[in-house]
C-alpha cells in the first residue's frame, strides 16, 4: 500500500484528481512510458523515498514530467517542480563543465600540471613509500586519476582539517598528506582532485570559486537555482531544511541560513555540494547536446566540450567529469539518489531526483536508465 494512501488519503485524492485532468490535457502529445509509470509507483509506494521527480525531455520539449511524495517522511508538503533539491556528486559534471570553459577561453589547460599553479604539488610523495611522483593534471583529477586516496567528504573524521579550512588551506593540507598511487595509474573515485583543481580556478581567476562558477556558466545557462549557497526562497523549498522555515520570517530563514554556513566552514565542496533543479539541470544538459551553445551563442567551443566525454586512462567508463554509459550517453548520479543523463547522439534527457540517497533510489534511477536508454 502506498505510503501516502495510508497517511494522506483526502490529499493524494486531491493530487490524483489534478494528476488526471493534466494527463487527460496533453494525452495525444505526451509519449507512453509504462515500465517507467510502474518503476514511479513501486518509488511512491516505498516508504525510504518520501518524494522524488522524474523528467523525460525529448527535442527541447519536456515529454514527460512526474512528482510524487511529500518532501520528508512525516511532511505534508508535496514534492513539485519547484523543489529545491541537493544533487550531490552530479556537481562534479558541473564543475567540470566550469573547467571547460576556462580551457575554451585559453586560461588553462587540461593537460596542465596541477603544480603550475599550485607549487605545493610540484614534490609529491607516495604515502606508502616517500618517494617521489610526479603533479596530476588537472584531466587526472578531475577524472579521479590523479593519485588521491579515494573517498568522500562524508567519510571523514569530525576533526579533519578539510572541515575548517578553505580552498587554498585543503589544497595545501592534500599536497602534505601524499598520493596513494602514482598520477594516470589507477582510478579512486574522491572528491579531492576537484578540492585542488577549484583552489585551482581561484589562482587563474584571482577570485572565490563561488563566484567563477556562478558568472562564467550558472548565469550565461540560465540556471538561477543551482548554487553552492542557498538562500531564503531555496532554503523554503529544500526537502532538508522546509521544516525549519516553515512559519519563520525571511529575517529568521536568513539567520538560521548564515549560522548553517558558519557550521559548514568555508570549503566549498565542488565535487558535491551543489542544489539544484529540473529546470536548470535540463538546462545543462541541453548545452552538453547542443555543444556549447546557449541560443546563438557559443559559450564553449565544442571541441573542448568533446574531451569531457572521451575515455581517461585507467578508468573502466569514466571521461571528465562525467560517466560515460553506452551509446554516447552521458551523466553523472549522486549520492543524495539523483541521476541526470543525456543521449548526446539523439538529444534525449533523464532527470531524476529524490533525497533518499543512492541504495534506496537505486531501483528507481537504475530502472528509469534502463527503460530510456535501453
Amino acid at each position: 500500500m502506498s505510503k501516502m494512501k495510508t497517511k494522506f488519503p483526502l490529499f493524494r485524492s486531491v493530487v490524483a484528481l489534478a494528476c488526471f485532468a493534466l494527463a487527460a490535457f496533453t494525452v495525444v502529445a505526451e509519449p507512453s512510458f509504462p515500465e517507467l509509470e510502474t518503476l514511479i509507483e513501486a518509488a511512491d509506494a516505498n516508504p525510504k523515498i518520501p518524494g522524488g521527480s522524474v523528467r523525460i525531455v525529448e527535442g527541447r520539449e519536456v515529454v514527460f514530467d512526474r512528482y510524487f511524495g511529500t518532501f520528508t517522511e512525516d511532511s505534508k508538503i508535496a514534492w513539485d517542480g519547484q523543489t529545491v533539491v541537493a544533487i550531490a556528486s552530479i556537481t562534479k559534471s558541473v564543475t567540470a563543465t566550469l573547467v571547460a570553459f576556462l580551457v575554451g577561453e585559453g586560461s588553462l589547460s587540461f593537460d596542465d600540471p596541477i603544480a603550475k599553479y599550485l607549487p605545493e604539488y610540484a614534490e609529491l610523495t607516495l604515502q606508502s613509500s616517500d618517494q617521489s611522483v610526479r603533479s596530476p593534471t588537472i584531466a587526472e583529477c578531475l577524472s579521479h586519476t590523479a593519485g588521491f586516496p579515494s573517498g568522500t567528504m562524508s567519510k571523514l573524521p569530525r576533526n579533519s582539517p578539510i572541515k575548517s579550512g578553505d580552498q587554498a588551506e585543503v589544497a595545501r593540507y592534500l599536497a602534505t598528506q601524499g598520493l596513494a598511487s602514482r598520477p594516470g595509474s589507477k582510478y579512486a573515485y574522491t572528491f579531492r582532485g576537484y578540492s585542488a583543481v577549484s583552489r585551482v580556478i581561484e589562482v587563474v581567476t584571482g577570485r572565490p570559486i563561488a563566484e567563477v562558477m556562478q558568472e562564467k556558466l550558472l548565469v550565461p545557462l540560465g540556471m538561477n537555482e543551482t548554487t553552492f549557497n542557498p538562500g531564503v526562497s531555496l532554503f523554503r523549498r529544500h526537502p532538508r531544511f522546509a521544516s525549519r522555515a516553515e512559519g519563520q520570517r525571511d529575517e529568521e530563514v536568513a539567520a538560521q541560513i548564515e549560522s548553517l554556513r558558519a557550521q559548514r566552514g568555508p570549503f566549498v565542496n565542488t565535487a558535491g555540494a551543489l542544489v539544484s533543479t529540473p529546470d536548470d539541470l535540463q538546462r545543462f544538459l541541453q548545452f552538453h547536446f547542443d555543444k556549447g551553445r546557449v541560443g546563438k551563442r557559443q559559450i564553449t567551443p565544442a571541441s573542448v566540450l568533446a574531451k569531457l566525454y572521451q575515455k581517461q586512462p585507467a578508468t573502466k567508463n569514466y571521461g571528465i567529469g562525467f560517466n560515460l554509459l553506452r551509446g554516447g550517453v552521458v551523466g553523472h548520479g549522486g549520492a543524495t539518489g539523483t541521476f541526470a543523463s543525456v543521449d548526446l547522439e539523439t538529444g534525449r534527457i533523464l532527470i531524476v531526483l529524490t533525497q533518499a540517497g543512492a541504495p534506496n533510489a537505486r531501483p528507481l534511477l537504475a530502472g528509469a536508465t534502463k527503460v530510456i536508454f535501453p
